[in-house]
């Protein structure tokens, strides 16, 4: 019975003809692209083992290959159009043509990337697959990579689509003219852009919501620190990154994760280290975001990157550590706000000083200054 029903599955198969072939292709060029091979570590490893080949036994594991053929003869007659793709002489393996090496992962590479890369929005948040996806997209000009964009559902315990995407097209061009016409999805217009344009623009609305936060403090009178004072830090929040390479900088970081959709606070980072320690916003975001990622590659600048989440005694110490930083900005900004209101018409007159306050230089007096 079994044997009756692979017959007849292969049968439909091969009256599909000429599309199963170009999705098949599409799957596997997919799998093998610059963009998911380095990402997925169960393909890294497989190709280690055999100058690159793996299996045709092996692919067929694969959920949305396997929803197409299930047949390796299906599979061979279809890579005889892939440039990408070689067949073995035994016709049982297949692998990424060495002519075709992978490019290296660096800020240039990042930079020509986001050239490309649209970002796109009005999705059904439900029932929406990455297949899909990947078939809208391709009708609109071939796609290297389609990546939903998802959150953690507290409630519900999972990744829930966020309904956009951000979307890598083949060429400039072919992503410009994606951008320049009106695209639906069913009966939905999308909101669409340049990834670079929706990164600047969640940056600008950031610093928007900080300066009105500011504003209200400064009409109330309530210091920033003061208004924080007693507000606890979430828990579950501090992500460690080791790995990085040395051309990395504190901004490639931050950027990386906002673009992965984490809320920064704080990063300990200096260029030329290999770790970094971040403290980002909201109860659980560092575990979330390292059971994301635990099942893919996670790169910044090309190097890929171990993350974890502080638990336990190692994060309440670093917690401990960031409280008192905290308070002794806080102190310091309380100093010098004292200052100067007491340096220039204030309880010390013009230029005086109040009892316990820092001996302060006048800015022309040279001799003064080079001898404290």
């Amino acid at each position: 019975k079994l044997q009756k029903m692979a017959e007849d599955l292969n049968g439909a198969q091969e009256e599909k003809g000429p599309e199963l072939n170009k999705q098949i292709v599409r799957q596997i060029e997919y799998y093998f692209g610059d963009i998911n091979l380095p990402r997925d570590r169960f393909l890294q490893e497989q190709i280690k083992l055999e100058d690159g080949w793996v299996p045709l036994d092996v692919m067929q594991k694969f959920k949305r290959l396997s929803s197409l053929t299930t047949d390796s003869d299906v599979i061979v007659t279809a890579l005889a159009d892939s440039e990408l793709m070689e067949v073995s002489e035994d016709k049982k393996k297949i692998r990424r043509n060495p002519n075709q090496p992978l490019p290296i992962y660096n800020e240039e590479r990042r930079k020509e990337l986001m050239t490309r890369t649209v970002y796109c929005k009005g999705f059904p948040r439900e029932e929406t697959t990455l297949d899909m996806l990947l078939e809208f997209f391709n009708l609109h000009g071939p796609v290297e990579n389609v990546q939903m964009r998802s959150f953690k559902d507290k409630v519900a315990n999972k990744f829930v689509f966020k309904g956009s995407v951000f979307v890598i097209f083949k060429t400039v061009e072919e992503a410009k003219e994606f951008l320049e016409k009106d695209v639906k999805y069913e009966d939905t217009e999308l909101i669409k852009k340049w990834q670079a344009d929706y990164v600047e623009s969640k940056r600008k609305e950031r610093v928007t919501k900080g300066t009105k936060k500011n504003s209200n403090q400064r009409k109330n009178n309530i210091p920033e620190e003061e208004e924080k004072k007693d507000e606890p830090l979430p828990l579950g929040a501090i992500l460690h990154l080791k790995g990085i390479n040395g051309e990395t900088t504190r901004e490639d970081v931050k950027e990386k994760l906002v673009n992965e959709g984490l809320d920064v606070a704080f990063i300990e980072f200096r260029k030329g280290e290999d770790e970094a320690w971040i403290r980002l916003l909201g109860e659980n975001s560092s575990k979330n975001f390292v059971e994301k990622v635990k099942e893919s590659k996670f790169e910044i600048c090309g190097s890929e990157i171990q993350a974890r989440a502080l638990e336990g005694e190692e994060e309440e110490k670093f917690l401990e550590k960031t409280k008192e930083s905290i308070e002794k900005r806080r102190e310091h900004n309380s100093r010098m706000k004292r200052g100067r209101r007491g340096g220039r018409g204030g309880r010390g007159g013009r230029g005086g000083k109040r009892k316990g306050s820092p001996v302060r230089c006048e800015p022309n007096n040279k001799k003064t200054k080079e001898s404290e």
